[in-house]
């Protein structure tokens, strides 16, 4: 037993740990969510990695990015997070996809994996995301997503055979007002902070700030492990999928599972 998981191992013992050290997991994007997730699930004993990022370090990741510091800056993400990971883990297995994802690897990147973590920014590949369904369903691989919305975070995953992210939003959109980032999100943080939100988006920025990251980061790691660990002891409920999602909100503070087909007293 390597010394890193000495104190996991107390909570997972040997069943558990082997349930997450064998599956292969396919993360695409390392910033502020996905680097994040990246390191809790290597710290958590997850072993088998397909990793694609194509950024660098840039001044603002440093407000929320686990492994953006002034030494890092300008260093290409994949690399980092590579060094990071390998010194928590010397046994980890990587695959890495330094050229990001694209419609002439996606496939590759998703066939024979487990899980697929993807937090590609809102506002980038389109083409990608347009792609992703039929092949999560072809593969039979579940999605699990995270957004940090300010101080707060929001979890949506999807099975492959279930309600895939454009009916998710669809839905979302069909029970929000106006444009912008939709008010069956933003209308749960406030009036002040949903507002700041909207204003954001519509700039197309993301509001976002270390703590709104790190629970992202720690409920989308939690919710993946939850799902490696669905067939143990360890876990007695069902993997939370769309149309059902995850709000953490610690200004409130909440945590809650909503689910956008319900109707709302």
């Amino acid at each position: 037993m390597q010394g890193f998981l000495d104190r996991t191992f107390l909570i997972l013992g040997h069943e558990g740990i082997e349930a997450l050290s064998a599956p292969l997991i396919a993360l695409s994007g390392l910033g502020g969510v996905g680097g994040g997730t990246f390191l809790n699930l290597v710290r958590s004993g997850v072993k088998r990695f397909r990793l694609a990022e194509n950024g660098v370090f840039d001044p603002p990741d440093m407000n929320r990015q686990a492994a953006a510091f002034a030494s890092t800056l300008g260093r290409p993400k994949i690399e980092v997070y590579e060094e990071l990971a390998r010194d928590i883990n010397p046994e980890i297995e990587l695959e890495l996809f330094p050229e990001g994802l694209s419609t002439d690897n996606l496939e590759r990147f998703l066939e024979g994996s487990d899980v697929y973590i993807g937090v590609i920014d809102f506002e980038k590949g389109a083409d990608v995301k347009a792609m992703t369904p039929d092949l999560l369903k072809r593969f039979n691989v579940p999605l699990f997503s995270a957004m940090v919305v300010g101080l707060a975070a929001i979890l949506v995953a999807h099975r492959p055979e279930g309600m895939m992210p454009g009916e998710f939003w669809g839905l979302v959109r069909k029970r929000s007002a106006g444009e912008g980032f939709p008010s069956f999100m933003s209308g749960r943080f406030g009036s002040t902070v949903a507002e700041r939100i909207d204003n954001s988006i519509r700039a197309r920025k993301s509001p976002s700030t270390s703590i709104g990251g790190a629970f992202a980061g720690a409920i989308l790691a939690s919710e993946v492990v939850a799902y490696l660990l669905r067939e143990t002891a360890l876990v007695t409920r069902e993997t939370v999928f769309a149309p059902r999602f995850i709000v953490v909100d610690p200004m409130r503070p909440i945590m809650e599972v909503v689910d956008v087909t319900a109707h709302e007293s």
